[in-house]
């Protein structure tokens, strides 16, 4: 459960590194429209799609695409580990000792990971950029839905990683820290049990996420025949990625600044319902990647 929500962090700041939003059309627009993913639902006659805002932006500020080979680094080393303590899980529940080595492995390999998310988590705080922030906040708010915080889940993990030591070593297991409630920990695992959606996304539902590899538009529908549709897209990703930009001193605006910069958000978002609704209602959204995203957020345990 408790690395789930560092694989979940690492989905949430890596979602837009799947595909373009823009059609493989001569109007393709910004370039710098670089990837986006998005989901789904429903209505009486047709499927809606979630629009490319807040974590599922396309256009990556200059502090995201900074961070990037940070978020990457740990996105490729959480799933080794996590394979490894679902192997030493298996063994002790069929009453076999672990291999000493294999859990001493996996501790250096949770409290390396726990330094990075650590780490990451801090910069994305701290910086003046209005995207890394976000998804900070955004991380804080899904653990707060399971009742958590990240100090609590980092804790939590140390004393794990402590465990497994004393176990290699053969010695008594460290007392939980005074942070860590034990009971309030049994209670979510016994409720997980009897209902696996009251939890976060189990490791292997994630690692077995099917990567969106289709676009919203494939450059081919009839409404890109207009030139209107066509101004209207361009224009569309190109305001975006220029708010997006400005944001990169968000941080440092004053509280009128802000409320102004959400307000502009907020109509971007609008111009981006009315767009894909148009689409959607006409029947040329991509069905393919409509299913990939519901497919893709089903296994990350999120709905629109």
């Amino acid at each position: 459960m408790i690395l789930s929500h560092i694989l979940l962090l690492l989905a949430f700041t890596n979602l837009s590194n799947a595909f373009s939003i823009l059609p493989n059309h001569p109007h393709g627009g910004d370039t710098r429209t670089t990837a986006t993913k998005t989901t789904t639902r429903s209505s009486l006659v047709t499927l809606y799609a979630l629009t490319p805002i807040g974590p599922f932006c396309p256009f990556r500020s200059a502090a995201a695409i900074q961070i990037e080979p940070k978020m990457e680094s740990l996105n490729s080393a959480t799933p080794e580990f996590a394979t490894e303590l679902a192997r030493i899980q298996l063994d002790m529940q069929i009453g076999q000792m672990p291999n000493p080595e294999r859990l001493r492995k996996v501790a250096r390999g949770i409290d390396a990971a726990v330094d990075d998310w650590e780490n990451l988590l801090t910069r994305l705080n701290l910086s003046n950029d209005f995207q890394t922030k976000e998804y900070y906040k955004l991380t804080q708010a899904h653990l707060a839905k399971h009742g958590q915080r990240s100090e609590e889940i980092c804790v939590m993990m140390r004393w794990q990683s402590q465990c497994m030591l004393a176990m290699a070593d053969n010695r008594p297991p460290p007392f939980p820290p005074s942070e860590i409630n034990v009971m309030k920990l049994m209670n979510e695992a016994k409720a997980q049990q009897q209902d696996s959606k009251k939890g976060p996304p189990s490791i292997n539902a994630m690692a077995a996420a099917e990567k969106i590899t289709s676009t919203p538009f494939t450059g081919d529908e009839p409404a890109f025949q207009s030139d209107t549709v066509k101004k209207e897209y361009e224009a569309l990703c190109r305001d975006h990625a220029s708010l997006i930009d400005f944001g990169g001193s968000y941080a440092t605006f004053d509280p009128f600044g802000k409320m102004a910069y959400l307000d502009e958000l907020e109509k971007i978002e609008e111009r981006w319902d009315v767009f894909f609704a148009r689409f959607s209602l006409l029947g040329q959204l991509n069905q393919k990647f409509v299913k990939q995203c519901n497919a893709f957020l089903d296994s990350m345990g999120m709905t629109e």
